[in-house]
């Protein structure tokens, strides 16, 4: 009954676990519950009250490592298993469309920026030497600055049709030069990167997305609504994070 009468449902809940529990057993389970459960019972709820939209964030990683290539939805996914229950939701989005109604999926790129728990992580490690960016050093890694995934998300309300986005910034960076940015801003000549044999050491499979190479293009969104990023690159929002305190 909460939803009656509402233009859009915006389902942003998550429970992403930080990064030093990530690989922890069970630490996914409530973003799964959320993504799965959650998912199910706002589509359902939102058919039942005739709203009209529903807007679901969903994750890059789910595409596989594409190399140097170029990944949109086109490509199929290829998620590891914690990173199924973002598909179950994209899938109950899907059926909220077959029913008459507007479904956005926004595959978002990895947050960062001043208010992101995980930049602050991966600040506080850089400032001891270590860049916590795993995989080959010309594998691509894609980002979205937090404001400018907050801004799609409302750029889709306002003019996206039925469909799945890609949310990134206009251009990857391979994870060498998104280290050495990284070195830069936190004003050291290098920073060491580990191997990515420690993500399936303490982590397993399932955390191994994060060693794939994935430029994802943003091509489609932007087309689609108009939506583009004050913050172009990584290039850029470290020289940004670079003035934090």
């Amino acid at each position: 009954k909460a939803l009656m009468g509402r233009d859009a449902v915006l389902h942003l809940a998550t429970h992403i676990p930080p990064a030093k529990d990530a690989t922890r057993p069970g630490a996914w389970r409530e973003n799964d519950r959320i993504r799965m459960e959650g998912t199910r019972s706002l589509v359902d709820a939102a058919l039942e009250c005739g709203v009209p939209t529903f807007i679901y964030p969903g994750i890059v990683f789910v595409y596989p490592d594409g190399g140097a290539n170029w990944l949109d939805t086109t490509t199929p996914p290829a998620p590891t298993p914690i990173l199924r229950s973002s598909l179950d939701a994209e899938a109950e989005v899907v059926r909220f469309t077959g029913a008459g109604h507007r479904g956005i999926v926004l595959r978002m790129a990895g947050f960062y920026g001043p208010s992101a728990p995980n930049t602050l992580h991966m600040l506080r490690s850089a400032q001891r030497g270590i860049a916590l960016i795993f995989g080959r050093n010309k594998a691509y890694q894609s980002l979205i600055w937090v404001d400018d995934a907050a801004l799609a998300v409302v750029d889709a309300l306002r003019r996206a049709s039925a469909g799945i986005y890609d949310v990134v910034d206009d251009e990857p960076l391979q994870k060498w030069e998104l280290a050495a940015t990284l070195a830069k801003a936190v004003r050291r000549r290098r920073l060491l990167r580990p191997p990515a044999f420690l993500l399936w050491l303490f982590g397993g499979k399932d955390v191994m997305f994060l060693a794939r190479s994935q430029r994802v293009s943003n091509r489609k969104f932007k087309a689609e609504t108009g939506w583009s990023p004050m913050v172009p690159s990584a290039r850029q929002g470290f020289d940004l994070l670079s003035i934090l305190p």
